[in-house]
C-alpha cells in the first residue's frame, strides 16, 4: 500500500502550520473501484496496470491550492498562488471537453512526426492556471496506459520526466509543492535559453520555500 492519501495530508498538516501560508484547500474525489477499472478499461480499450490502479483508488483526482506570502513579498505586493491538480481518471483521458487535450497537447498544427506521442499524453496534473503547463501519463502504441510521466508546456517538446508516477506523490510532498519542482527531475539543460525564463521562476520560488523548508536545496546539486 503506498499511502498517497496519508501523504497528502501530511504535506497539508506541514503547509498549514506555516503562518505565511494561508486559505489551503484540499479537495479530493473518491477512490475508482475495481469494477469502476473494469468499465473505464472496457470503454477506452485500455490496459491499465496495477501501478496506477493503486494510484487512483485513493482518490479519483485531488486539488490542493494555497497561498504564500512573507513581509516581503507583502512589500513587493506580492502574493505566490500553489496550484497542484491531479485531474479525475475521466477528466485525464478525455480532457475537460471530452476532446482528449485537442488544442491543449496537440492540434491541426502539431507536425505528424509528433502526433502519435502527443495524442498518447494525457494530463496527470495541471499545474498551471493560467497556462498549459502540465505533467502528463502515457499511453503505449499497444493501448496500456502506462507509468512514465512527461512534462509538457504549450508550444515546447514534451519532456521525458525521471519519475513515474508510483513517485510522483513522494516527490511532490518532498518538495513541499514549490512551483517547478518537476523540472528537477528532469534531465533539462537548466543553462540552455529555451528554460532561462523557467529557470529564474524556480529560483525564485526556491529562494522562498527554502526558508521554511532548507531540505529541499539538496535539489540544486542536481542541476
Amino acid at each position: 500500500m503506498s499511502n498517497y492519501l496519508k501523504k497528502i495530508k501530511g504535506l497539508i498538516a506541514e503547509l498549514s502550520s506555516l503562518s505565511s501560508i494561508s486559505d489551503v484547500v484540499f479537495e479530493k474525489g473518491i477512490g475508482i473501484s475495481s469494477e469502476d477499472f473494469m468499465d473505464y478499461s472496457k470503454e477506452y480499450e485500455l490496459a491499465i496496470p496495477d501501478e496506477v490502479k493503486g494510484f487512483y483508488s485513493e482518490f479519483d483526482g485531488f486539488k490542493l491550492i494555497w497561498n504564500y506570502r512573507t513581509n516581503e513579498l507583502n512589500a513587493a505586493n506580492t502574493l505566490i498562488e500553489e496550484n497542484v491538480e491531479i485531474l479525475s481518471f475521466y477528466n485525464m483521458f478525455k480532457g475537460y471537453d471530452g476532446r482528449s487535450w485537442e488544442n491543449e497537447i496537440w492540434d491541426e498544427q502539431t507536425p505528424m512526426n509528433d502526433l502519435s506521442l502527443y495524442k498518447r499524453l494525457k494530463i496527470l496534473d495541471y499545474f498551471e492556471k493560467d497556462n498549459v503547463h502540465c505533467v502528463c501519463i502515457e499511453i503505449s502504441k499497444e493501448n496500456v496506459l502506462t507509468t512514465k510521466l512527461w512534462l509538457f508546456r504549450q508550444g515546447y517538446k514534451p519532456i521525458p520526466m525521471t519519475i513515474d508516477v508510483t513517485q510522483y506523490i513522494d516527490k511532490l510532498c518532498f518538495t513541499k509543492g514549490f512551483w517547478g519542482w518537476q523540472y528537477y527531475f528532469t534531465n533539462v539543460d537548466f543553462s540552455s535559453s529555451e528554460f532561462e525564463g523557467i529557470k529564474l521562476d524556480i529560483q525564485n520560488s526556491m529562494a522562498f520555500y527554502s526558508k521554511f523548508f532548507p531540505e529541499i536545496l539538496i535539489l540544486e546539486s542536481k542541476k
